[in-house]
């Protein structure tokens, strides 16, 4: 698998995308990865997009998805890191034993049970009729990162049958920010802040819970994408004669990891049926 992605820098905003504040000398607005730097690099970069304030609240909710979901498969894969020299060789792994005993023990991350989480989500609920809701209806996916190989005897001398390991910390709403800020950022940087109206911000930088409303799942069933780590594209509907604008996500494609659907917002100029 080529983890090799095309680094591609757009147009400058001028103003924040989540809040739409200007920018000034007292709060300068910096550059947006639209992917997270921990998952992709320089991949996607959108100049001048975000203020001080929403940055800080994005930064939180990337780094819990790139420390306590994804972390161990960061190491495992060499994934982009703002500090190489303190990435780590070893990785620690919580068993649960036969017995009910909790134990941790460090292991050599090439060696280390990693596995890559991710959820099955319904398509959003704005797609499917239904009103804004808090809970989700997803369940978690978690894919071994490598199935055969080198630390296979390894990890069966540590994981007897009945044995359980503790493979990252989820957070289904946090996860789902990330993606909605994936979504928003892409838009913006193909179409345009001006060119529709978005519906993202307020659950990006936390005023709002009802992510599945707008953020989902593709139902289709995939298959892995050889060679292509990530995979983000516009997949944009049209539903009661709204034109949606809709981003289709994958991370980690190349494990066949589910693809989710986010509602970016509402097309401008269309002329509704």
């Amino acid at each position: 698998m080529s983890s090799e992605l095309v680094p591609t820098v757009y147009a400058p905003v001028g103003r924040c995308i989540y809040c739409g504040a200007q920018r000034s000398r007292a709060d300068r607005l910096s550059k947006e990865h639209i992917v997270p730097y921990g998952l992709a690099g320089n991949w996607m970069i959108l100049p001048q997009a975000s203020c001080e304030p929403c940055r800080t609240i994005t930064g939180k909710v990337e780094r819990f998805c790139q420390r306590e979901m994804l972390g161990a498969a960061r190491i495992r894969m060499k994934l982009p890191t703002r500090n190489p020299k303190e990435r780590r060789s070893t990785l620690p792994l919580d068993l649960i034993r036969t017995d009910g005993r909790h134990e941790r023990i460090v292991v050599p991350s090439e060696d280390a049970l990693v596995m890559i989480l991710g959820f099955r989500f319904p398509p959003p609920g704005l797609l499917r009729g239904v009103p804004p809701a808090e809970n989700f209806d997803g369940e978690l996916l978690a894919k071994p990162l490598v199935e055969v190989g080198q630390g296979d005897a390894w990890r069966k001398r540590l994981t007897p049958e009945g044995q359980r390991v503790r493979v990252g910390t989820i957070g289904m709403l946090v996860f789902a920010r990330m993606l909605a800020k994936i979504a928003h950022a892409y838009a913006v940087a193909h179409i345009g802040l001006d060119q529709f109206t978005p519906y993202l911000p307020d659950l990006i930088i936390g005023r709002s819970t009802t992510a599945p409303y707008l953020v989902g799942g593709d139902p289709h069933p995939l298959e892995a994408q050889t060679n292509t780590l990530h995979h983000v594209y516009r997949q944009d509907c049209l539903r009661g004669g709204v034109n949606y604008v809709l981003v289709a996500i994958q991370l980690f494609a190349f494990m066949g990891m589910p693809r989710y659907h986010v509602v970016a917002g509402e097309r401008l100029g269309w002329i509704r049926a």
